[in-house]
This record gives structure tokens, sequence and C-alpha cells, in this order.
């Protein structure tokens, strides 16, 4: 584990993350006056665990709960250093990873991880102890946190804002300058645009996303509406005309990091629309 590098990089006095991809998924962590709140756990519980030690090294606090933002495996597969303290999800996000299926299939990518990967030592798919409604909010003296349910990316997706700080941590709900993966089977497109607009909303100074870079400033949410906005356009359009998924062309302002997700990304979202149609 020694060998493993999964440092903090200091975005405020009061918040932290990791986005170097190290984890699969961003991670990230903020400060109240008395203990850490952590958000997501990166697929591998031995970069948890760093991620862990270095939050109460670096705050000289104890890390009391941690929030998940969506039931994928990259965010909640390294829960095992967080197994005695209390974990936070959306009741969406519960009800994902209870439903038959996504266990089933879950069980079976744990079993097959730790046959291909040196890192996945200690992964566990675990359901997290408490679920919240539409909002969570945690208070500590005069700083408080709010966990907000939005859905979009998936059904159960949650944001965590800290408004003290104005820093907003996004989870999947925002891939940082590369083609999103919005191809999950409870994906609703039109909640994904509406998710990201009510982040706008917030006035965000800082938006920790779930996969990539961190953003400056709440406008440059703006080019992510626009984006899912167009692409939108672009597949009613394609359906309209009777032009299968596999030949629609979409904006290539952004790196495609895997042709899969990108297919499953435009499946999803052109049966989704042809529904409505």
């Amino acid at each position: 584990m020694s060998a493993i590098k999964f440092d903090l990089e200091i975005i405020t006095s009061h918040t932290v993350a990791n986005t170097t991809g190290l984890g699969r998924g961003n991670v990230g962590a903020i400060s109240l006056r008395n203990y850490v709140i952590a958000i997501d756990s990166t697929i591998y519980a031995k970069t948890a665990q760093i991620f862990r030690t270095n939050l109460e090294e670096h705050f000289n606090l104890p890390v009391k709960f941690i929030i998940l933002t969506h039931y994928h495996a990259d965010h909640i597969f390294g829960i095992g250093p967080f197994k005695d303290i209390v974990s936070f999800c959306s009741e969406q996000m519960l009800e994902n990873m209870q439903s038959s299926s996504i266990k089933q299939t879950y069980e079976q990518r744990v079993k097959d991880l730790l046959k291909e990967d040196p890192l996945a030592e200690g992964i566990v798919f675990e359901l997290p102890n408490i679920a919240f409604n539409n909002k969570l909010i945690i208070r500590d003296e005069d700083l408080y946190i709010e966990a907000i349910h939005l859905g979009g990316h998936t059904s159960g997706s949650s944001i965590v804002h800290f408004p003290h700080e104005k820093v907003l941590f996004a989870g999947d709900l925002i891939f940082a300058n590369m083609f999103p993966y919005a191809g999950d089977a409870t994906c609703d497109p039109e909640l994904y645009i509406k998710a990201i607009e009510i982040m706008k909303e917030m006035k965000p100074e800082i938006v920790i996303p779930g996969h990539g870079k961190i953003l400056k400033g709440y406008k440059t949410l703006d080019e992510y509406i626009n984006f899912f906005k167009k692409v939108r356009m672009i597949i009613k359009d394609a359906i309209n005309n009777e032009i299968p998924p596999e030949k629609i062309e979409l904006p290539t302002q952004y790196e495609i990091f895997n042709e899969e997700l990108k297919r499953l990304t435009v499946n999803h979202w052109y049966n989704f629309y042809k529904k409505g149609l």
C-alpha cells in the first residue's frame, strides 16, 4: 500500500479532493469544525484507506461521515475503510443498489476485479447505512453541508454543496472536459440537464467533478448545459429522420475516454427520446 500515491489536492481551507484518476473516480472531503465528511470512496479499498488517513492527518480531525453520490462501482467499491462510520446516500440510490439485477451484477464484478486487478484487494459491494429523501443537511456549529438528490446521471445521483466556501461536489453529473457517460439504465436526460442548471443557480466558485479536473466558476457549467442540449437536439433530429444511433454524429469538443460508454450513452438517449415521440 505504501507504494500507492494518493495525495490530497488542497481546494480551500475546508475542502480537499483527489482528481488524479488513480481511484477511477474522483473523491473529496469537507472539514467542518469538529469532523470531516468524505465524499465517495474510489473503486479501491487501498486508495480509500490512504484517502481517509490523509484526511485525518491533514485536518487533524476524525472522518465522521461519508456521502456517496451514486451507485456506480468507481464511487462505492472502496467503502471498506469507512465501514466504521455512517455512510449516507439518496433513497433512490439505495433502491438502485437493492435491485436484484444490480446486486447480482456488482457482486460478480467484485469477484472479477479481485481476480484481474492487483489493486482490488478489499473492495466490497455494501449498502450505505442511511438514506435521505430530497436533501440532507449536516450542521456542525456555524458550518453546514447539504447533499441534494437531483437524479440525471443515475436516478439516485446527488451533489454535495458547501455554501460557506462556495464549493460544489458534482459527482458524475460532470465529466470535466471529456465525453460524459450518460447511458446508465436509470439515466434521465431531461433531469441530467436540469441538474446542471440547478447547480449553476447555486453559483459555486469551485466545482469538483466526478471525473476530470476541477472547474473554476459557475459559468463553466454553461458549457456542459449547452453540450447536453445540443446532444438532445441531434438525437431527436436523428429519430425524426430515421437515422440509427450508430450513424449519429455528435459534437467532437470532448475527448472520448471510452468508446463503449459513448455507444451506451447514445443508445440510451435515442431510446429515451424515441419513446416520447
